[in-house]
């Protein structure tokens, strides 16, 4: 079995691999390359489907970095018929390829010395090597394909790897990681059930019919995870379980008050101390619930009750603070308001507008990695918590900049599954949503917060000097 890594010592990204004070990360050694497989989920949050992921292995060391992912293509019934035939057209060529170029991309931008790849396939897919080289298929002499075949693939085609979706990708990743300089040290390929690695043959560790998925249960690393109290979700789409909508009296109460607050704001619109004043009353019920969500933890943790994560706030306040964050001054306000260090500075903001303060707070969680800031979950996580629930009480277009806020929060924390997840959302509940649309132009780019940069910085410095 070919070992990726000497072996790689994973940070992985925050919530679950960091101290919840946000200092230095637990370091896990990976030894094994199915422990590299385990890992994954754990590091997007959600158990992936129909999606190319690109794990990238910096420096000599092969210090685990970026985690991408991406859809996996269609590829339907008829090419993958093509496939296992060793037939395959041009537009599956330029589909997949297009997919592994970005991520490609992505890595070397991340500072990659090697990736490890792993394609998540369709269990639903018909079997790839259900249709045997020479069989008759109308597609297998369709003049629009041509021969392909993996490099050292067995002539028979007896090993479904060698003409499968999967085993297509790893051809292209090949020539893209090459012409990019960056090693491709394992391909693996998940189908739902089972899995495969692409780049070792051996029978007898690596069979064909691959391994049950169970058996990552078993590794190091997921023992380690779960211990950590890392629960990935069992799919993307259940990133979200937690902005489910809240009952249906509720989300009334909370959509009229919004509506009052709206019509309230553009009354005061053309009187910049009414407006301002409106701005510092929304800001100020911002932090006060905030101020009920940490109490309501400390309580929790304590063994109390706490109460409910919708029994916590009226409904009139959430819709008021939903109608204020359409204002773009508070907005930035709020932004700046979890920065650790920014005092009173946000109070300004609402009085008198962004300043060259803010902007330069701002500018240590996406700017210069020498002055970065980490997260602090203590003022985080009670104001998300908040932005939660407002969701949940307006998850149509009147929650969609609370949606906006939450991803902005979640990227800066890491966390870019449930960064894009939220963006999306947001954009489909209110189209042109500005935060979620910057939320997803950094993600697409590649763009990390400051803090992890400089983490990658001195990882970076530490290999040069060890």
């Amino acid at each position: 079995m070919p070992n990726p890594s000497q072996p790689p010592a994973p940070s992985p990204s925050s919530p679950h691999g960091r101290s919840a004070g946000g200092g230095p990360p637990a370091v896990l050694r990976v030894s094994d390359p199915r422990e590299l497989l385990a890992l994954v989920p754990h590091q997007l949050g959600f158990t992936p489907r129909r999606s190319v992921v690109l794990v990238c292995l910096r420096g000599e060391r092969r210090r685990v970095g970026l985690v991408v992912r991406a859809d996996l293509p269609v590829v339907d019934d008829r090419e993958r018929r093509l496939l296992a035939a060793r037939r395959v057209e041009a537009d599956v060529v330029d589909r997949l390829g297009a997919v592994v170029d970005r991520l490609v991309a992505l890595a070397v931008r991340d500072g990659a010395a090697a990736v490890v790849a792993v394609v998540y396939d369709d269990p639903a897919a018909p079997d790839p090597g259900a249709t045997a080289p020479g069989a008759t298929d109308p597609g297998a002499t369709d003049p629009g394909a041509t021969d392909w075949l993996l490099p050292g693939a067995a002539a028979s085609g007896e090993d479904p790897r060698d003409t499968s979706v999967a085993g297509l990708v790893e051809v292209l990743l090949g020539g893209a990681c090459a012409t990019a300089g960056v090693a491709l040290a394992d391909v693996w390929w998940v189908d739902g059930h089972r899995f495969r690695s692409l780049g070792c043959r051996e029978e007898r560790c690596c069979p064909a019919a691959g391994e049950p998925l169970e058996a990552l249960d078993g590794t190091l690393v997921a023992a380690e995870m779960v211990s950590r109290g890392s629960s990935p979700a069992g799919a993307r789409e259940r990133l979200l379980d937690d902005l489910r909508p809240a009952g249906a009296e509720a989300r009334r109460d909370a959509a009229r008050s919004a509506a009052s607050a709206r019509r309230r704001a553009r009354r005061a619109a053309g009187e910049p101390s009414r407006a301002a004043r409106v701005r510092a009353e929304a800001l100020a019920g911002l932090r006060a619930a905030a101020e009920v969500e940490r109490l309501a933890h400390l309580a929790r943790e304590e063994g109390g009750r706490g109460g409910g994560a919708d029994e916590l706030h009226d409904p009139a306040l959430l819709g008021r603070l939903a109608a204020a964050l359409r204002d773009p001054w508070l907005r930035d306000a709020l932004l700046v308001s979890l920065v650790p260090g920014a005092g009173d500075l946000p109070e300004q903001l609402v009085l008198t507008g962004p300043d060259e303060r803010a902007e330069a707070l701002l500018e240590t969680v996406v700017g210069d990695p020498g002055g970065a800031r980490e997260p602090d979950p203590a003022l985080l996580e009670p104001t998300c918590a908040v932005l939660a629930a407002v969701v949940r009480h307006l998850p149509g277009a009147a929650g969609a900049d609370a949606l906006a806020a939450l991803a902005w929060a979640a990227w800066w924390s890491g966390d870019g599954a449930r960064a894009v997840s939220c963006a999306e959302r947001a954009l489909e509940a209110r189209a042109g949503t500005p935060m979620a649309e910057l939320v997803l132009d950094l993600v697409d780019a590649g763009a990390a917060p400051a803090w992890v940069r400089a983490r990658r910085d001195a990882e970076v410095a530490g290999g040069a000097d060890g």
